[in-house]
């Protein structure tokens, strides 16, 4: 099986839900699933020489993404991470311990026990958790034109500027022309997560990267960790939690439950091109680890259960981080620097925090259209008016280019391309290139620039 391995950038910030609805207090992801990247490739599903094979017989298997940090390939937290309360310092790999050590402390055991649950790790056992930015929204009243009364909803968005990286699992037998055009589509620039149209879920796939092996198949333990989500199914194509379903040959016997640990949840998945939603799939989380006994490590697959091209159903077999008894985690800080403040957590300070940035943001923002509008107005005269309102529009184009490559090929094209000979377009684009937020400033300058005939002076947006 041949594996490609891609690199995901987030250029803007990116909402997962963990749920398909759109009321009550919903929980968001902290991996992209592979589900999407499917997606992405089956918007050409007719073009394909063997689509069904490709998309529905699980010869292509696109696996979730994980965050990279410093190139560093990442797993979400093992659910058999456990540590004593109020004491994370040290933590403890639940299948190695015995009965004595759940004893209470007086009596030479550990005391109470806490699992760890939420982020990543790497093969060096470094810990990384994932940064978010809330955002407070409210729904649009067209015939108002203001804000819906009692139609606030809150987003969890994760930051942009991360990486993240996938691979997709792709049989010997497909052709090389379905290869070919499965990796031209799913490179680029692309629009993921939800709230696409909005200011959500620009990124850029480039094919690069590597997959580290961590499994150890010389060990004599038989410890499976799921690396994605578990769907299993029973004899009759039920879903089903029951472990025993894991792989043909598997027995109640071959399972230490008391050793494993996992956790569940229910998934409802929207077809967007049947637009309904699919049968509810039961699956078994991301982390979780299980303990078999007398099996032969040859007869476990690297994949299990349903719904394997959409990213489910990879175990890795005995991976590096689950063979210790007992060991500590190194916390890879995103700001060494700012250490000792303490963390905001609550949605209403990540909301006031937010807000303050933003506000920033756009003093910045005035400031740096004032001081173009200043210094370059002479050079555009008024009878270049309409050509800003056309660039305006292309600040709300939904395209998947950057505003960059917008303004340079309508400059440089047609009938506009006479009324920004000189320097005027190298100026322009220049701005725009070394801007912060190049689409923020390239419509609030298009906005202001018509103004100059009315002999008004940009203001800064204090």
């Amino acid at each position: 099986m041949k594996e490609l391995v891609y690199q995901v950038k987030f250029l803007s910030d990116i909402v997962l839900p963990a749920t398909s609805n759109n009321e009550g207090n919903i929980s968001d992801l902290d991996f992209i699933p592979g589900s999407n990247f499917l997606g992405m490739v089956a918007l050409n599903y007719d073009t394909f020489e063997d689509s069904f094979k490709l998309f529905h017989s699980g010869a292509v298997k696109f696996g979730d993404a994980n965050i990279l940090k410093d190139d560093k390939q990442t797993y979400k937290m093992p659910l058999s991470y456990f540590h004593k309360k109020l004491d994370d310092t040290t933590l403890y790999n639940h299948h190695f311990l015995e009965d004595k050590d759940f004893k209470a402390e007086d009596k030479g055991g550990l005391g109470q026990l806490k699992q760890k649950r939420d982020g990543y790790i790497t093969k060096d056992k470094k810990q990384i958790n994932i940064d978010y930015n809330y955002s407070q929204k409210s729904a649009y009243n067209k015939d108002t034109r203001t804000s819906k009364d009692g139609q606030m909803y809150g987003y969890n968005a994760i930051q942009s500027g991360t990486t993240w990286q996938f691979s997709i699992k792709i049989d010997e037998n497909i052709s090389s022309n379905d290869l070919e055009l499965l990796k031209q589509t799913i490179t680029g620039k692309k629009r993921l997560g939800k709230s696409k149209s909005a200011q959500y879920g620009l990124v850029e796939i480039k094919e690069k990267g590597q997959v580290q092996n961590i499994e150890d198949k010389n060990s004599n333990e038989i410890i499976l960790y799921a690396n994605s989500r578990l769907a299993l199914v029973d004899k009759c194509g039920n879903p089903t939690y029951d472990l025993k379903y894991l792989f043909e040959g598997l027995t109640e016997k071959n399972i230490d439950y008391p050793k494993c640990q996992i956790r569940t949840s229910t998934f409802t998945p929207y077809n967007s091109k049947r637009e309904t939603k699919d049968y509810e799939r039961v699956c078994i989380q991301k982390g979780s680890v299980i303990v078999l006994t007398d099996v032969k490590k040859e007869d476990i697959p690297s994949f299990v259960g349903a719904c394997q091209s959409e990213g489910f159903g990879e175990i890795l077999l005995n991976p590096s981080f689950l063979n210790e008894n007992r060991f500590n985690l190194v916390e890879l800080k995103k700001n060494t620097e700012n250490t000792e403040k303490t963390p905001l957590t609550t949605k209403t300070a990540l909301f006031l925090q937010q807000r303050e940035e933003n506000k920033k943001a756009k003093l910045d923002l005035g400031q740096e259209v004032a001081k173009f509008i200043n210094t370059h107005k002479d050079k555009y005269p008024n009878k270049m008016n309409s050509q800003w309102g056309t660039i305006r529009s292309l600040c709300s184009k939904d395209t998947t280019k950057t505003i960059y490559e917008e303004v340079e090929e309508y400059i440089s094209k047609g009938l506009a391309k006479t009324k920004w000979e000189g320097d005027k377009k190298i100026i322009l684009l220049n701005a725009i290139k070394n801007s912060n937020t190049p689409l923020a400033f390239t419509k609030l300058l298009s906005i202001q620039m018509p103004k100059i005939k009315e002999n008004k002076e940009p203001k800064d947006d204090k």
